[in-house]
Order: C-alpha cells, then sequence, then structure tokens
C-alpha cells in the first residue's frame, strides 16, 4: 500500500469559465488554468510525490505536466483517467440543455444516478476511475506517495467509492474547485481522507 495519495483536479478552461459541461471533450488549459497547475504545483512541492498518473485529456495532462516539472516526478498517463462522458450535453451550458432535456436535467441536478443522452452515469464513470486508481496503486511502492491528476465529478466519485461514501444513508464530498486537491492515506484495508478541496488559486497561495 502507498503512503499517501494525492487527487489534484485539473486547471480551469474557457468551457470552465463558460458553465460548459465539458464530458471527454478534450479542452485545454486557459491563461488562468495554467497559472493555477503552476500554483498547485508549488503548494505539492514538499509533498514527496514519487509518481503522477494523468488523464489523457489535456486539461489534465497539462497540469499534470506542471506538477512534474516541479517535483521531478515520473508522469504517466491513463485514458481511464477520463472525466465522465456527458454524451449530447458535451459543450452546451445547463440553460442550453434546459431547452432540450428540461426533466433529465432536473434529475441530475438532484443527485439521481441517470446517464445524460448517450453518456454515463455517475457510478458508471466513477466505477471506472476508482478501478483505475486501485490498479495504479496495486503496482506503487509501499512508501511512493501517488498523485492522480484528473477531473472534478470523476475524483469526487472515486474518492467517495474509496471512502464507503456516496450510498444511502452516507455522507458526500463535494467537487473539488479548479486545482483543488485532496489527500487520502491508507488503514489496513480502508482509507482516510486527510484534506479536500485545499485550494490551489493562485490568489489563495500568494
Amino acid at each position: 500500500m502507498v503512503a499517501s495519495l494525492i487527487l489534484l483536479r485539473h486547471g480551469q478552461t474557457d468551457y470552465n469559465a463558460e458553465g460548459r459541461f465539458q464530458g471527454q471533450a478534450d479542452i485545454p488549459l486557459n491563461e488562468l488554468g495554467r497559472s493555477q497547475a503552476r500554483a498547485a504545483a508549488e503548494a505539492l512541492a514538499g509533498s514527496g510525490i514519487d509518481r503522477i498518473v494523468s488523464s489523457d485529456l489535456a486539461r489534465a495532462y497539462e497540469t499534470a505536466q506542471a506538477l512534474a516539472a516541479r517535483t521531478g516526478a515520473g508522469l504517466e498517463a491513463d485514458p481511464l483517467l477520463r472525466e465522465i462522458s456527458v454524451g449530447e450535453w458535451q459543450g452546451r451550458t445547463r440553460s442550453e440543455i434546459a431547452e432540450i432535456w428540461p426533466d433529465q436535467l432536473a434529475a441530475w441536478q438532484s443527485g439521481v444516478d441517470m446517464r445524460p443522452p448517450g453518456g454515463e452515469s455517475r457510478r458508471e464513470s466513477s466505477a471506472r476511475v476508482v478501478a483505475a486508481i486501485r490498479e495504479i496503486v496495486a503496482g506503487a511502492g509501499a512508501e511512493e506517495t501517488l498523485a492522480v491528476v484528473a477531473h472534478g465529478a470523476v475524483l469526487r466519485g472515486a474518492a467517495e467509492e474509496l471512502l464507503g461514501l456516496g450510498r444511502e444513508g452516507a455522507g458526500y464530498l463535494g467537487v473539488m474547485a479548479n486545482c483543488g486537491y485532496g489527500v487520502l492515506t491508507p488503514r489496513r484495508d480502508t482509507w482516510v481522507l486527510r484534506s479536500w478541496g485545499a485550494s490551489s488559486d493562485p490568489a489563495a497561495i500568494a
């Protein structure tokens, strides 16, 4: 089992700024997102990161590259860490989606585990990402600190699964802001949440 697991969300993109569903669209970081990535790398520089595994989508991989450059850790890409697929909602704002799929959007916003048209459900995407994380952890050394760089929805879902949350009667985690991060450490057959949603915003770190 690893020493610790750091989950880092990518920096801001133009789709984030415009309130668009990104899904698996390969949108790069914008100028603010690149600044956030550098700030996150600086904030995590002393964490002893040995290995970084990133979603292969540009916004996550660019964020991971900044972290690798600052820490010297090895960097790999894994397509299983991609964001949830939102199908026909991809690239649209909530108001645009509400005009075409009002009932489905209302169900989504209420927390129903449903699939956007042509997409995957939260549970499906979480299962995909948590399986990838478990495989990454299983192949790591006992004293390694791993960083997984990915996307807001799937990192939340994966963390909830690792912690046994998100089920009926249990609590939920919030979605991290751009370049927010969480830290988990192992304990026997489970995980301990040490922090969640720590800010990597340049203004907060300066």
